[in-house]
C-alpha cells in the first residue's frame, strides 16, 4: 500500500481537513518545508498548537494502515520536537475497511502517548480525537456522495487562504502603491485567482462559489466583490478571537525604536497593528507599544536580546502569533528594509484591538479603504 501521489487525491485531502478544522475554529497551515513536505501545523483558539504528519492512502486495510499509522506517530514526534510543539497524525483514505477505526484506536491506546489523530475517508468514515473536537462516524453513502460531488451549497469560511484570495480580489481598487505586496490585477476565473494566490484550483473555486451563494461576488467580465460593507463586517468578526501575545522588554538601554528595526531586519518578524499603520503612512493612533508578528511565539520569546515584561512594567514591544499566518505573511510589504503588514491586514488586526482599535479601523475605512471596503464601496 503506497501513499497517493496524484494531485486530485491530495487536494481532496487538504480540502477535507481544512473544512474540518477551520469549520471548528482551528487554523491549518500547509507545509512549506521541502524537508518535511507532509507536515501540517494546527492551532486552536484555546492555544493548542500541533505539528501533524499527513498521510494519504488508496485503501484502508486495517493491518497495513496500522503499520503506516505507527510510522506517522514516530515522524510526528520527531518533527514536533524540532518545532517545540506537540505531535499529531492526520490520515486520508479513499476507502476504508469496517474494522479500520477500531484497530487504529486500539493500537493508539496501547502504544501511543496521547497524540491527537484524525482519519477522514472519501467513503464517509470519520474519526477525530483532538482537544475540543471529537467525531466518530462510520461509512456513509450519502456523505461520500457529498464529498465526491460537492453538490451541497458551499459555506463561506474566512479561512487563512480565503482571506489571502480576498486581498487579491480587492488589491486592484487601492489607489495608492505600496499598500500590499501583490500586483493590482483583475481575475476572470477561479483558475486565474488560484494561480495568482498559489493555491489549488479546488480551493479557489470553493471560495468563489461560496461568495456567489451569498451574493457577494459578480463574475462578469471579471471576478468583482460586491456588497463589500457586509463582507467587511463579517471579515472583521473573524478577528474577535485574540491571538497569542506576550509583552517584552529589551535588555539594552538603547532606544526601543532602533532595537525593533534591528530585530525585524535580523529575525523573521513582521511589524503590525498601529506601528504598521504608521509605517504605511496612514497611522492615526499613537502611544501604543509596537506589535511584531512572529511565526512561533514560544521560539520568539527566547530571543536573547529581550525578556518578558514584568507585571506593571511598560513593555517595549508586543510579540504576537497570528491566527491567520499565511494571509498575513503573503501580503506583507517592505518599508525601509523591514516587513510590514499590508493595508488590509493592518485594518483587520487593529479592528479588534481594545485600545483605540475601532478608532484606527474607522479612520482607514473612511480614508484609504473607503472605495475598497468602506462606506463608498
Amino acid at each position: 500500500m503506497n501513499p497517493l501521489s496524484h494531485i486530485p487525491a491530495e487536494l481532496r485531502a487538504w480540502d477535507a481537513f481544512r473544512d474540518l478544522f477551520e469549520g471548528a475554529g482551528w487554523r491549518l497551515v500547509e507545509p512549506k518545508s521541502p524537508e518535511n513536505p507532509e507536515d501540517v501545523f494546527l492551532t486552536s483558539d484555546r492555544g493548542h498548537t500541533y505539528c501533524a504528519v499527513l498521510k494519504l492512502f488508496n485503501e484502508g486495510r486495517a493491518d497495513r494502515l496500522t503499520a503506516a499509522f505507527a510510522q506517522g506517530l514516530l515522524e510526528a514526534r520527531l518533527h514536533a520536537k524540532e518545532q517545540r510543539v506537540r505531535p499529531a497524525v492526520l490520515i486520508w483514505v479513499n476507502s476504508t475497511a469496517p474494522t479500520l477505526v477500531d484497530r487504529l484506536v486500539s493500537f493508539h491506546q496501547q502504544y501511543g502517548d496521547g497524540e491527537p489523530f484524525a482519519l477522514l475517508s472519501r467513503d464517509g468514515t470519520e474519526y477525530v480525537d483532538f482537544p475540543g473536537l471529537h467525531r466518530s462516524k462510520q461509512r456513509n453513502t450519502q456523505l461520500a456522495s457529498h464529498w465526491a460531488s460537492h453538490s451541497a451549497p458551499p459555506r463561506l469560511v474566512l479561512s487563512d487562504l480565503s482571506q489571502w484570495m480576498l486581498k487579491l480580489l480587492l488589491a486592484v481598487d487601492i489607489k495608492r502603491e505600496g499598500m500590499i505586496g501583490v500586483d493590482a490585477t483583475r481575475y476572470r476565473t477561479a483558475t486565474d485567482l488560484a494561480n495568482a494566490a498559489g493555491v489549488s484550483k479546488m480551493t479557489a473555486t470553493r471560495l468563489v462559489n461560496a461568495l456567489k451563494e451569498e451574493g457577494l461576488i459578480e463574475s462578469r467580465p471579471f471576478l468583482t466583490l460586491v456588497r463589500r460593507r457586509k463582507l467587511a463586517e463579517r471579515w472583521k468578526a473573524a478577528y474577535q478571537t485574540p491571538s497569542l501575545a506576550v509583552t517584552m522588554k529589551f535588555l539594552s538601554p538603547a532606544p526601543a525604536s532602533d532595537q525593533i528595526v534591528k530585530l525585524l531586519k535580523k529575525e523573521h518578524g513582521i511589524l503590525g497593528m498601529f506601528a504598521a499603520a504608521s509605517a504605511l503612512g496612514v497611522g492615526h493612533v499613537r502611544g501604543i507599544p509596537p506589535t511584531v508578528w512572529v511565526p512561533n511565539l514560544t521560539v520568539a520569546e527566547q530571543w536573547h536580546q529581550m525578556r518578558r515584561a514584568r507585571e506593571g512594567e511598560s513593555p517595549d514591544l508586543i510579540l504576537q502569533q497570528p491566527n491567520f499566518p499565511q494571509s498575513l505573511q503573503r501580503g506583507s510589504v517592505l518599508r525601509d528594509g523591514i516587513r510590514v503588514t499590508d493595508i488590509f491586514q493592518t485594518w483587520l488586526d487593529v479592528s479588534a484591538h481594545p485600545a483605540r482599535g475601532a478608532e484606527q479601523a474607522a479612520e482607514l475605512e473612511h480614508g484609504i479603504l473607503a472605495d475598497v471596503i468602506g462606506e463608498s464601496a
